[in-house]
Parts: structure tokens; C-alpha cells; sequence
């Protein structure tokens, strides 16, 4: 599954250089990290969900610079699942095409109340590419 999201570069989203922030950039990374979540039926609408996504190992490249005013688009692909983990790659595309920012994300799923570490729940793990047969 892919999902893009729509961000614009604003006002207090860049450097003293002009660039987009890094912070900023990898803020821009979880909130299309949360839209796939979201329209995976892991944090169902309206409701207070009681599993949560903890990111526990973030891979950033930058490639590219970006500016403000700039409309990027923000992919997220499922890229990989293990029994508790999963990764998802994601690019950051600026207006012309060019690939920004590269990441690629592991995170784990924890059920909130007991903050506990869980198995991948089957509304997002069905979702994952199968694996290529050996």
C-alpha cells in the first residue's frame, strides 16, 4: 500500500538559509506516516484508539533542498513486516519532480493501556507486500 500527502513549505518551516528545516522535514514524514495509518483502519475516526505507533529506528537522507512556498508531496509505502516491527520507506518530491528527502522508518505497535509491545495487528500487517518466494 502507497498513500502521498500534500504538504506546503510555510513560514517558520525553514533554516536561517532558507532550506526546509530538518525538524520540520521529518515532522512533515510522521504526519503522512499517520494519514497511511489512518487509512490503513489503524486509528480508526472519531474514536480513541488503543494501539499507538512508536518509531524506534528513523534512517533520513537529504538530498535536496526545498523552500518555502514549495509544495511537496510526501509518499509512504509499506515496505516490510516483521512479527512485532514493520518499515515503511518514504520520499519527500518537490514541485519539480526531484526527490528531496529519502527515509526509511521501523516502528513497532504498542497497545497503549498496558504500553506494551504487540504483534503487527492484521488490519495493517494484510496490507504488506508478500514476500518474494525463495
Amino acid at each position: 500500500m502507497e498513500k502521498s500527502l500534500e504538504i506546503e513549505v510555510a513560514v517558520g518551516h525553514t533554516d536561517e538559509l532558507g532550506h526546509l528545516n530538518h525538524v520540520q522535514a521529518v515532522e512533515y514524514l510522521q504526519s503522512a506516516r499517520l494519514d497511511l495509518y489512518d487509512a490503513c483502519g489503524l486509528r480508526p475516526a472519531g474514536s480513541e484508539t488503543p494501539l499507538g505507533t512508536i518509531v524506534v529506528n528513523l534512517n533520513v537522507n537529504y538530498r535536496r533542498e526545498c523552500f518555502l512556498g514549495d509544495r511537496l508531496r510526501v509518499t509512504t509505502r509499506l515496505l516490510s513486516l516483521g512479527s512485532k516491527s514493520f518499515r515503511v520507506e518514504q520520499q519527500i518530491v518537490r514541485p519539480d519532480g526531484v526527490v528531496a528527502i529519502d527515509a526509511v522508518v521501523t516502528s513497532v505497535v504498542m497497545e497503549m493501556a498496558s504500553r506494551r509491545v504487540i504483534a503487527v495487528p492484521p488490519v495493517l500487517a494484510r496490507l504488506f507486500p508478500s514476500p518474494d518466494p525463495v
